[in-house]
C-alpha cells in the first residue's frame, strides 16, 4: 500500500467512527433513513472533501520527498505530518460536522426528523473532532515511521529526532482513553437528560449508555491497534540497531523515526557508532606504526605505558647474509622482499600472542609477556621460532622467487623495563635492559655456532621440558662480564 493511500485512510478512519455512532443512534430513535444521509455526507465531505484538501495542503511535499525530491522543506513537512494532519481534522470535524445536521432536512425523510439543539450537535462535533484528532496523529506517525525507514533503506537519508516529548504524548495517549469515556457518561447524566422524553432527543437513557460504550469500545480498538506501531515500533528499530553493534557491526545506522527523546536518542547512537569506527580507524592506523598490542592499551588506558618492570622473554630474528642478497636487487626489490618476508615472520609470532616491537634493517624485534601478558611466555617465544623456521623452509622470495632466506633467531628470558619513552610531542614505546641485550647478542652468535635458534638458559628452564634443547656451553657475550649458558633448540 502506497503512503498516499495509507494518508487516505488515516483521514477516513474517524468517519467511520461517526457513521457506526450514527447507525446505532438511528436505530436506537427510529430514525433509521438518518443512516444513509449519513452515509452520503460523511462519504461526500468528511471523507472525499476532507482527503482531497488534505493531500492538496499537507500531503503535497511529503510525495514530492518521496518521489525524490529531498529538499528542507519537504523534509519538515513530513516531520509536521502527524501533528499537522491532526489539527487539520480537528478544525474539519468542528466545521464540517454541524453542517450535515443543518443540511439534513434537504434530503427529506432521509435526513431524519431530529431537531436536535444547538449545544447538543457543538458537543457531539467537539467529541468527534478531538477523536479525528487523536486518531489520525497516532495513525500518521505509524505512516511516518514506515516512510523515514523507506527513505533510511532506500536512500540513505537520516532525518534529525528530538524537538517532541514522549511523555507528553503517553499522556495525550492514555489520558484521552481512560476520559472519554467518562466525559460521554457524564454528559448523559448531566447535560442530555434535559433533552430527553419530548425535549427533541428521543432516545432512551439505556440506549445512550449501550451506545457510549459501543462507541468507546471501537475507539479503544482502534487506538490499540495503532497506537503501539507509533509508540513502540521507534524503540524496536533502536534496540535491533544496538544488538547488532554489540555483535560488533560498526557499520549499522539505525534510521531516526520518531520526533521525540527517542528520535534523539537515536541520532545520539549513530554518532556514538561513528565514534566507534573513528576509534577503530585510529586503533588500525596506529596499530600499523606501534605495536598493535600497545596500541590497544593506549587508548583503553594510557597511564598503563607510563613505566613498568616485568619478567619477559625477548627474541630478536635477522636474515643471515643479507647484506649480500640486498646488494643484487634495486632499493625497490629489496623492500619488496623484506615486506614478503616480514610476513611470513610476524605471523608466528602474533599467533603465540607476541608483540613485534620494532623493525631493524632486516631485523625483528618482538616480546612475550609485555605488554600484554602471558604466564607461558618462554615457551610461546619458541614455539614462534620454530613456526618461523618451517614456514620459511619450502618458501621463496624475490623478483623471480628464487631466493632462500635463512633466519637466525636469538631468545632470552629476564627483567625488562618497557614504557613510552621520548620528548615533547614524539614517544615511542620502548623495552630497554640487560635482557633484550642479551637477547640480541645471541641471534648474532647463531651464524657462529650454527643456530638457528638459540636461547639463553634461562629461557631454557622457563619454557619446561615440551621442547628439546642441545647444550652448547658457556659464552661470553660482549658487554656482559660474566658468560652465559647458551642452548640450541632442536625441531
Amino acid at each position: 500500500m502506497n503512503a498516499a493511500r495509507q494518508f487516505a485512510i488515516a483521514l477516513a478512519i474517524p468517519a467511520s467512527g461517526n457513521i457506526f455512532g450514527n447507525a446505532f443512534f438511528s436505530l436506537a430513535t427510529g430514525e433509521v433513513g438518518y443512516l444513509l444521509w449519513t452515509l452520503a455526507y460523511d462519504g461526500l465531505v468528511l471523507v472525499g472533501l476532507n482527503i482531497l484538501l488534505a493531500r492538496q495542503f499537507l500531503f503535497r511535499r511529503v510525495a514530492r520527498l518521496i518521489a525524490g525530491e529531498d529538499s528542507d522543506a519537504n523534509r519538515r513537512a513530513l516531520e509536521r505530518l502527524p501533528l499537522g494532519s491532526a489539527l487539520w481534522a480537528a478544525g474539519f470535524y468542528i466545521l464540517f460536522f454541524p453542517l450535515g445536521f443543518y443540511f439534513s432536512p434537504l434530503a427529506g425523510s432521509y435526513g431524519g426528523d431530529l431537531n436536535l439543539p444547538v449545544d447538543y450537535i457543538y458537543f457531539i462535533a467537539l467529541i468527534l473532532a478531538s477523536v479525528a484528532g487523536y486518531l489520525v496523529y497516532f495513525m500518521l506517525n505509524g505512516l511516518v515511521t514506515r516512510l523515514k525507514l523507506q527513505l533510511f533503506h532506500g536512500r540513505g537519508i537520516i532525518l534529525p529526532g528530538g524537538g517532541g516529548r514522549l511523555r507528553r504524548r503517553m499522556i495525550v495517549a492514555i489520558g484521552f482513553i481512560a476520559i472519554m469515556p467518562y466525559l460521554l457518561l457524564g454528559a448523559e447524566f448531566l447535560w442530555f437528560v434535559r433533552y430527553r422524553d419530548g425535549g427533541g432527543l428521543d432516545l432512551p437513557f439505556e440506549s445512550a449508555i449501550i451506545m457510549d460504550m459501543a462507541v468507546g469500545l471501537f475507539l479503544i480498538c482502534v487506538v490499540l491497534t495503532f497506537l503501539p506501531l507509533s509508540l513502540t515500533r521507534p524503540i524496536e528499530i533502536l534496540a535491533a540497531a544496538v544488538e547488532r553493534v554489540a555483535r560488533g557491526d560498526l557499520t549499522v545506522r539505525a534510521p531516526v523515526t520518531s520526533n521525540d527523546e527517542i528520535g534523539g536518542l537515536t541520532t545520539r547512537f549513530n554518532e556514538m557508532v561513528d565514534g566507534l569506527n573513528e576509534r577503530q580507524a585510529i586503533r588500525e592506523t596506529f596499530g600499523k606504526y606501534v605495536p598493535e598490542a600497545v596500541a590497544e592499551q593506549l587508548i583503553r588506558d594510557p597511564g598503563v605505558l607510563a613505566g613498568e618492570e616485568r619478567i619477559a622473554t625477548i627474541m630478536f630474528t635477522d636474515i643471515q647474509g643479507f647484506t649480500g642478497i640486498s646488494e643484487m636487487l634495486s632499493p625497490a626489490e629489496t623492500i619488496a622482499l623484506l615486506n614478503d618476508y616480514f610476513e611470513v615472520v610476524l605471523e608466528p609470532i602474533r599467533a603465540e600472542g607476541g608483540t613485534v616491537n620494532a623493525f631493524i634493517g632486516d631485523s625483528v624485534f618482538a616480546s612475550f609477556n609485555v605488554p600484554v601478558p602471558h604466564d607461558d611466555h618462554a615457551a610461546r617465544a619458541i614455539r614462534a621460532g620454530l613456526a618461523i623456521e618451517r614456514a620459511l623452509e619450502g618458501k621463496r622470495f624475490g623478483p623471480g622467487d628464487d631466493i632462500r632466506l635463512t633466519t637466525r633467531i636469538g631468545i632470552n628470558t629476564g627483567t625488562v623495563a618497557a614504557g613510552a619513552v621520548g620528548g615533547g610531542d614524539r614517544l615511542g614505546y620502548t623495552i630497554i635492559g640487560d635482557s633484550v641485550n642479551v637477547a640480541s647478542r645471541l641471534e648474532g652468535l647463531a651464524k657462529e655456532m650454527g643456530g638457528p635458534i638459540l636461547v639463553s638458559d634461562t629461557t631454557r628452564r622457563v619454557a619446561g621440558d615440551a621442547f628439546r634443547f642441545e647444550q652448547l656451553g658457556k659464552v661470553a657475550i660482549r658487554g656482559r662480564a660474566r658468560e652465559i649458558m647458551v642452548w640450541r633448540v632442536q625441531s
